[in-house]
């Protein structure tokens, strides 16, 4: 009889009802590796150790679903974390058992404690668009900074959101050479970073996709496979089969020639017919 694989867990809660905390608690694990759904640092799954656990965050938002499934079906131990069920991939969802986070806000309420000493002191949603407009909008940089000292959002997220929304500030070059070196000082400079409540937030441009994945799975191979399919090319007989079920612009990624079709000219009969004469 085949045992079933055990599906990974999906934590479903809103930042600051322990999402991450969970995860932690559920990866069965000592030691474990945390990524967020779009950004998977991983160039082989099958490579990474099976007793180092995986917990993807947000996946969300614009996950890397070729990669996550990848790690789910190679039986490495993952656990998923999301804030919303309804915008995750439904590919997604029906490989997982979810499991609800808790309902009370811890962010929230701290922030609220905080802010007993302030009548004007307001309530951050906690997703990274209201935490960066709360950065351009926000005058009193003491208050911001107990906002993101209580959500703690990820250093190179909110950097580049920042940047994004105002690339002028040559503050922020600071803020960066901090975060590079550690320490506890990334928050204070960001919150002292403020040039005053001006503009809109303005998302970073995401970074190029590869071709490489899509490449791979029209080659019959894993989508991480593509360390492979380089070496594969250079077998001339291996490399004339790619060309033809590649197109011509991912022949030019993997450096082969795509042969084109001849076309075959008909010759028009010149003969009179009998009537034209």
């Amino acid at each position: 009889m085949k045992t079933k694989t055990k599906k990974p867990i999906l934590v479903v809660g809103k930042s600051g009802t322990g999402v991450t905390t969970k995860a932690k608690a559920l990866i069965n694990s000592k030691e474990y590796r945390i990524f967020y759904a779009n950004d998977i640092s991983i160039s082989d799954v099958y490579s990474w150790p099976l007793e180092i656990g995986i917990i993807i965050e947000d996946v969300h938002h614009k996950p890397d679903k070729d990669k996550i499934l990848d790690l789910i079906h190679s039986g490495r131990n993952v656990v998923l974390t999301s804030k919303n069920k309804k915008e995750v991939s439904k590919v997604l969802l029906d490989c997982c058992q979810v499991k609800m986070a808790g309902t009370k806000n811890y962010y929230q309420i701290i922030l609220r404690a905080r802010a007993k000493n302030s009548q004007n002191f307001k309530i951050v949603d906690d997703n990274i668009w209201a935490l960066t407009s709360a950065y351009i909008k926000m005058t009193d940089r003491d208050e911001y900074l107990t906002v993101l000292n209580t959500y703690r959002p990820p250093p190179m997220q909110i950097l580049s959101w920042s940047v994004a929304s105002q690339p002028n500030n040559l503050k922020l070059m600071h803020v960066s050479k901090a975060m590079m070196n550690g320490g506890d000082y990334f928050y204070p400079l960001l919150a002292y970073s403020k040039l005053g409540a001006y503009g809109g937030v303005i998302p970073p441009q995401r970074k190029s996709v590869s071709p490489f994945p899509a490449i791979c799975r029209k080659l019959g191979l894993r989508a991480s496979d593509g360390y492979l399919v380089r070496d594969l090319v250079k077998n001339q007989e291996y490399s004339r089969w790619a060309a033809k079920i590649l197109d011509e612009k991912e022949c030019k990624v993997l450096g082969i020639k795509k042969e084109r079709k001849r076309r075959v000219s008909v010759k028009k009969d010149r003969t009179k017919k009998l009537e034209e004469y």
